[in-house]
């Protein structure tokens, strides 16, 4: 499997490459600079090619584009008078732009200064097989002069001196980027990292806490949001799970109810202690008790499978008149027997409603399992519904505490 290259090894070498082509591109530049100003040759633009061994002057043109000019000069004395030590412009090639003709040796060694004050910078040439003295002149502004060094080469290592200082230099200037790179991104990133590995492992709880760059704070702040969400949900899941143990507990405890008394009454009926006229209603009961005892039964696996990401409603137009009227009569006899008045307020004329009939029945069940359950100091459960501009209002209410 290829391993593929880390963000923080891919920067380093973008800088490298970067450092590399800006300086062949620098160097590209300066070469063609120096092509065209030269007209194809960059020596031309150098006055020592100027003018040749022999003494002749050419490429004038191009050192006149530049601003220059070059003077032929003649050692000596000047009309007449004694003048050893001065040189005298004997014949100018190009336009001559200052009003020199006569420079003595301090005057050569001002005009020849690489960083001096005078407007032109001079180059003294003097060709070595002839006994011309030549004065090149350039302007200073386009004209740059730089100290130049000679490499020697280091006998142990065949290098140049220079090379010694310059590639230590540059190591040292791509160790110095790499720390700071590893700093302000690697460094984020492996925490990051670490944390997204303690949540991978289960821990809800886990945080990010750095400071850092804009984007990198962006990823803490995401991330420690949906690490929030997740415990969030967590505990919303533990709080249903309880919930859900809690119902299944409380149905567990409904189906003993309605199955003690199916059992006391068969018990009756088996000793023959059931009055014959009573026999007939007897069986009712049992038979309504076996019902709650199935429709428990079916809550507790309606539990059980509300955990499947398959479970849904099913829908279907409910008669919630007719649906109300059923479940009160299954619990007639259970609210009766237990002391309590049962008030039940239905109108006559339907409502209709969308519902899951299954389960919209156990909720109510639920309630009115609820109001006979906790309802210690009342004396009273009530069930009404009505229904109005398209909406029906059912409450199961009792009057206890």
């Amino acid at each position: 499997m290829r391993l593929k290259k880390s963000i923080f090894t891919k920067l380093i070498g973008s800088f490298i490459l970067y450092v590399v082509v800006l300086f062949f591109t620098f160097a590209a530049y300066l070469l063609l600079e120096a092509v065209l100003i030269g007209e194809g040759n960059p020596a031309n633009l150098y006055p020592y090619q100027i003018v040749d061994e022999s003494g002749n002057v050419s490429g004038i043109e191009i050192l006149q584009k530049m601003g220059g000019w070059v003077e032929e000069l003649e050692e000596g004395g000047q009309k007449g008078q004694d003048q050893d030590g001065f040189y005298h412009v004997i014949r100018v090639y190009g336009e001559k732009k200052n009003h020199r003709e006569t420079y003595s040796a301090r005057d050569l060694l001002e005009l020849t200064a690489p960083y001096g004050d005078t407007v032109y910078i001079g180059f003294f040439i003097q060709p070595e097989n002839s006994q011309k003295k030549f004065l090149c002149f350039y302007d200073r502004t386009v004209m740059q002069v730089n100290a130049t060094v000679n490499l020697n080469y280091v006998e142990d290592y065949g290098l140049p001196d220079i090379f010694i200082l310059f590639f230590p230099s540059v190591f040292l200037e791509i160790l110095l980027i790499s720390l700071y790179l590893k700093r302000k991104i690697k460094n984020p990133l492996d925490r990051i990292m670490a944390g997204m590995e303690d949540l991978k492992s289960g821990n809800s709880g886990a945080r990010i806490d750095i400071k850092t760059e804009a984007e990198f704070e962006k990823i803490v702040e995401t991330f420690n949001l949906m690490a929030q969400q997740l415990e969030d949900e967590k505990a919303q899941r533990e709080l249903l799970i309880r919930k859900k143990n809690q119902m299944l507990l409380e149905l567990s405890h409904d189906i003993r109810t309605p199955i003690a008394t199916i059992k006391s009454y068969a018990n009756a009926l088996e000793a023959g202690l059931v009055p014959k006229e009573r026999i007939e209603s007897v069986y009712r009961t049992i038979d309504r008790k076996a019902d709650r005892v199935e429709k428990l039964s079916g809550d507790m696996f309606t539990m059980l499978k509300m955990d499947n990401p398959d479970y849904g409603l099913h829908l279907e137009t409910v008669n919630l008149c007719e649906l109300l009227r059923q479940l009160c009569v299954e619990y007639y006899d259970e609210i009766a027997e237990a002391g309590y008045d049962f008030v039940i307020d239905i109108p006559d004329t339907g409502i209709l409603v969308s519902a899951d009939m299954d389960l919209f029945s156990r909720v109510i069940s639920n309630l009115l399992s609820n109001a006979l359950r906790y309802n210690k100091t009342g004396k009273a459960i009530e069930v009404s519904l009505s229904g109005e501009s398209g909406k029906a209002h059912l409450a199961v209410s009792d009057d206890g505490e």
